[in-house]
């Protein structure tokens, strides 16, 4: 049988001591001591025992044994920390809005939105880095140019608030909450429109005469070099999911105010 215990004295001046469990016992290098490393007071040990509890050897715990086993640890509290939160989670919010978030949060940083044809190559963007470039000063030309993304910055904040949007009605008990949940729809829907007009700007606004055809037709190229990414599907039917259950929500909401406000009239006549 073996057991973890600590060294209290090392055997350098006579037994040494070690203790196990609460129990304290003695031992002598020769015969039980097999590690190469001479013990030292407060050494993490193993400790070996015979059918009739005495030592038949004791062996050092290495400090590499000892960080693997306290990672351990860490890693298994975290993980049932983890179930509990994400228990406590599904039992307010439900999982059906959950793995929408989730799919949602997929669909805008790690799937591609958009396909953008460039003087460098092809160059596919995740719908969070097109707020990158929607936010900087001249995101048409550094898409073009293949530059690195910039921050999301104001966008990326909206994006978040309108994320949050679905989770409004669990915190805020008014009828009206609920529409929250068409907040991801209307962003993205605003995200749309600010990239059309960002490409509008770009070409310079509109022109007339022969200068017009010319613009009509750098603008149908602008067009042939931008094509969607599953992300920004995904995005899309993730985004009216949130919104046909917020126009489901409210519609109940309202109909069991209007109940309630007949009942009461009812019972005060």
């Amino acid at each position: 049988m073996t057991k973890r215990g600590k060294i209290l004295r090392d055997a350098s001046a006579g037994p040494g001591l070690v203790s196990v469990d609460g129990q304290h016992y003695q031992f002598a290098l020769e015969g039980m001591w097999r590690s190469e490393v001479p013990p030292t007071a407060g050494m993490a040990v193993e400790i070996d025992f015979a059918a009739d509890a005495s030592i038949v050897g004791i062996s050092q715990v290495s400090d590499a044994q000892i960080a693997k086993e306290q990672a351990e640890a860490v890693m298994k509290a975290a993980r049932q920390k983890g179930v509990v939160l994400a228990s406590a989670a599904i039992a307010k919010f439900g999982l059906p809005l959950l793995i929408a978030t989730g799919l949602m949060i997929i669909g805008w940083l790690l799937l591609n939105a958009v396909s953008v044809q460039t003087l460098f190559g092809k160059l596919n963007l995740t719908f969070w880095q097109v707020l990158g470039f929607l936010n900087a000063d001249s995101p048409w030309e550094s898409v073009m140019s293949g530059r690195g993304g910039p921050s999301a910055g104001f966008y990326g904040f909206l994006a978040i608030v309108s994320l949050a949007g679905p989770f409004l009605r669990y915190f805020w008990k008014d009828t009206r909450a609920g529409l929250a949940g068409v907040l991801p729809l209307v962003f993205m829907s605003f995200v749309g429109i600010m990239i059309r007009s960002s490409m509008h700007s770009a070409m310079g606004g509109n022109l007339d005469g022969p200068l017009g055809d010319v613009q009509r037709q750098a603008q149908q190229e602008m067009m042939s070099a931008i094509s969607l990414g599953f992300g920004t599907y995904l995005s899309l039917l993730v985004s009216l999911y949130f919104a046909a259950v917020a126009a489901k929500q409210f519609l109940l909401a309202r109909a069991l105010d209007t109940e309630v406000h007949q009942r009461s009239n009812q019972a005060a006549v």
